[in-house]
């Protein structure tokens, strides 16, 4: 008689890897959306709202300041490049704190 060998459980995706399932659902959920240039007007706006989230942030260390000043910031962004930076900050601060109110999972 033959050895059964043991099934392998599937392995369990790692909290990151299930994080960016969730959002590349939520992705898919929100369609699709023109990235157009901004006028300059609401750039320097945006870049005041930026600055002065990014001092509320510095003197209370809170996810609110930290969130809006990336947010505003990739807003305020001419530069395409510049635009993509502060959007992968953004979206690296908003994974980070995704992954704390999971609890490191």
């Amino acid at each position: 008689m033959a050895e059964e060998t043991p099934k392998k459980t599937p392995r369990k995706p790692d909290p990151t890897t299930q994080l960016l399932n969730e959002v590349k659902a939520e992705l898919k959920a929100i369609g699709d959306w023109t990235v157009n240039d901004l006028p300059t007007y609401k750039a320097v706006h945006y870049d005041s709202r930026a600055r002065a989230w990014g001092r509320h942030y510095a003197d209370h260390g809170r996810i609110d300041g930290l969130l809006l000043s990336l947010a505003f910031e990739a807003l305020s962004s001419l530069n395409p490049a510049e635009r993509r930076l502060s959007l992968v900050q953004l979206a690296a601060a908003s994974l980070a704190a995704i992954e704390k109110l999971d609890g490191g999972k």
